[in-house]
Parts: C-alpha cells; structure tokens; sequence
C-alpha cells in the first residue's frame, strides 16, 4: 500500500511558479504584496527581481502622492517630505526619482522608494545668479522656476551623475553634479540666427546631452563634467541640426475654424539608442480657457540623423517595438514586449501639460488634469483612453497636475 503522501503547503511553491506568477503581475505593489505572503516566496523571489520586466508606470500627484493606472493609491512613502526640520516646496518627477526643492531653494535628488537621496549643493547658487542676471524673473523664482529635470546616469550606476534642469520657462539651462553646478543660456550669436533664446526640451543619449529649440534645432551642450563652474555658454552650444524657421509654435486654421489656432508642442526623447523629436499637434477653440478644451489631434515623430554633417531630422512611423510614455515633466521610451497588462508598442502614452494646470491659489481653478491625455497609434492614427472611464472620473476630481513615475523593482 502506497505511503499517504501530505498535502503540500504554499510556502513550498517552485521557484519556476513562483516566477511565472510575478511575470504576470505589472503592478510594482502587487509584485511587492506577493513577496509579503511568507519568507519563503521572499526568499524565492529574490533572486528573480533582475529577470522581471519593468512595473508598469505610475500616476505622480502634485501633493506627492501616488496611484496606479488602475486610481489604486501606491502604498510608499510620499515624494516630498514634511518633517519638523524641512518641508519640501515642491518637485519635479523624472523617471524612479523625485528632483526635490526646499522652500529656501536647496535642491536634491530623491527615490522615494528606498530614500537614497542626493544633494545637489551648488545647483541653488548657479540658478540665483541666473535669476539676477534676467529681467523678466525675481528671487522668488529660485524656488518655483524649475521646468523639467533629468540625469545622465541612473544612481546606482554613477554615484556623482550629471543632473540637467531646464529653469525660466526653458530660457536657461542649470547643470549640477552633487559639488559643482553651472548656469547657461543660448549665446546671444545663436539667439539673433534663431530669433529665439528658448530651449523647449533636453535628453540625454550615450551620456551626452542635448537641447531642442523651438525651430527645431538641436544643440549638443558640450561638457567637461570635471569643471562645471568655468564653462560659458559661448562655447557650450555645438549645432547638430539646423533650426528650421518655418517651423511655428502658433498656426493659424484654415476658413473652416474662424478665430482658432493649431499649437504645436515638441518634445525631446531617447528611445532604444535613438534620439526623437515629437510634435504634438493640439487644436485650441476660440475664446476657450487654456487647458479647459484644447485637445490633441495628432502627433509627428522625427528621429535625429547625426551621421550626416549637418544632421537632420527623418520622420519615421514606428517605434521598433518601443512605446513611449511622453509628458512636459518626464518622457520615457520602454520595449513593449517586456510589459504586461496591454501595453502596446508603437504607441504613445501622453500626459495633459503643464502648463494648462496652473496652481490654484495663484491661476484660480485649476484645469481638468487629464482632459487631454490619452493613448495615440502612430500606425492607424486613432486615440484611446489613458486609463478606465471610471478612473478617469476618480482622478478627475483631484483636480491635481499628473505626471509619470516609473518606479524600479529594487
């Protein structure tokens, strides 16, 4: 007679289980409530972490909170800090990190997620001394004029990376690492053959970085990351791509929409290796509040060919398997196939902007924070939902900015 053979316990469950049910899961909580089950599946998941596909990207709220793309609140610690010693003034989300500002303008770089957090000690002065020298902004923007932040190298593959800021609606450039920062604008040769002193964008690719104009002109910032405080910005400013005059923020429509205007946002990404340029074509209603009922109605996406000498742009309709998570704060290029839960490729995932959700005690009420956001096929040119109607009404009612937080499975 066989010997009665007991029923096995789920704290017994096979590493190779154990890993097909977190290639399943896109969500960096669910994965993290699996782990808390027992020390055994702890134990056994361990070492799967490296194998994994990225989680799925999360919703970042202007208080610090986080959701999922399913409205369920993130259950870790809030971006910005609030203890009795300091209190974060605001932030700026790019990637799995947090660029933080202290209300007397110190500035770091954080991931909520483990608390590392590095100080970038200089970077306050460069940016005041930016300040001083403009006309248009006073000492009060040392703590609000931040645009968009982003960083050659993730923290724990360089502990000293180069940290890039776009400040003064795009019309200075702060590059810090943690002891050393520098403050610079386009040169005044370039500004007169552009007839624009902004930058709309900036990316890093191959550790280099990159600056686009709104004529479309892309400018490698050449560095020496050893002497950050002595580089001028005369000498920074290194041509890629030409800039375009043709090239407009602002069109005007044809006979059929009296009175309304097309605006066109352009965005700086890497993807895969590539560096892109993508125009958002937004339609603007007469007489509308801005933000209340712009909408975007197409999206054009451009690659930069550099091994020509001048460089130009090549327009392409695809992705090669990448989808792009696109936004004014953070803009972030992920191969499809390695994400769960129907993320498609060759899609764009986009984010209202900025600049349409003033905050409320300065602007009045602030606009619908999702109201043009959605999902864009660049292969059949439809748009979808960024998320479920339901969760769309739920965030609705926030009435708080969005942005991207892509949190690493550590």
């Amino acid at each position: 007679m066989a010997a009665k053979v007991s029923p096995s316990s789920w704290e017994d469950l096979p590493p190779v289980l154990l890993g097909g049910v977190l290639q399943c899961l896109p969500s960096l909580a669910d994965r993290v409530r699996v782990r808390a089950v027992c020390r055994p599946w702890r134990a056994g998941a361990q070492p799967q972490r490296h194998s994994l596909p990225p989680p799925l990207p999360w919703l970042a709220f202007r208080d610090g909170s986080l959701v999922d793309l399913q409205g369920s609140p993130v259950h870790c610690p809030s971006i910005l800090r609030k203890d009795a010693l300091t209190e974060v003034f605001g932030y700026l989300a790019f990637d799995n990190l947090a660029f933080l500002v202290d209300h007397d303008g110190t500035c770091s770089l954080s991931n909520p997620i483990t608390g590392e957090t590095l100080p970038l000690t200089k970077l306050a002065p460069a940016v005041r001394r930016a300040i001083d020298g403009s006309r248009a902004y006073g000492r009060a923007y040392i703590q609000k004029g931040y645009v968009k932040a982003i960083i050659s190298s993730p923290l724990d593959l360089m502990p000293d990376p180069l940290v890039a800021v776009l400040i003064l609606e795009g019309y200075s450039l702060a590059i810090s690492k943690q002891h050393d920062a520098v403050c610079i604008s386009m040169p005044p040769e370039l500004e007169k053959a552009t007839g624009s002193a902004m930058i709309d964008d900036i990316a890093f690719l191959h550790g280099k970085l990159y600056a686009l104009t709104p004529h479309e002109g892309l400018y490698l910032i050449e560095l020496d990351a050893s002497r950050l405080s002595e580089l001028k910005s005369s000498s920074c400013f290194r041509q890629c791509i030409a800039d375009d005059p043709k090239q407009q923020e602002i069109y005007s429509t044809n006979k059929h929409h009296p009175g309304s205007e097309y605006l066109v946002m352009r965005y700086l990404a890497e993807s895969n290796g590539r560096l892109l340029l993508i125009r958002r074509w937004m339609f603007i209603p007469q007489n509308a509040r801005l933000g209340d009922h712009d909408r975007t109605f197409r999206f054009e996406v451009f690659v930069a060919d550099l091994a020509t000498v001048p460089g130009r742009w090549t327009k392409v309709d695809s992705f090669g398997g990448q989808a792009l998570f696109l936004g004014s704060e953070c803009s972030k290029s992920v191969l499809a196939s390695q994400c769960a839960d129907g993320i498609e490729e060759d899609c764009i995932y986009f984010m209202h902007r900025v600049f349409d959700n003033p905050c409320r005690e300065h602007f009045g009420p602030c606009a619908d924070p999702l109201a043009d956001s959605g999902v864009y096929n660049m292969r059949n040119g439809e748009f979808k939902p960024l998320v479920p109607d339901a969760v769309m009404a739920e965030l609705k009612r926030k009435r708080q900015f969005l942005t991207w937080f892509f949190p690493a499975d550590e």
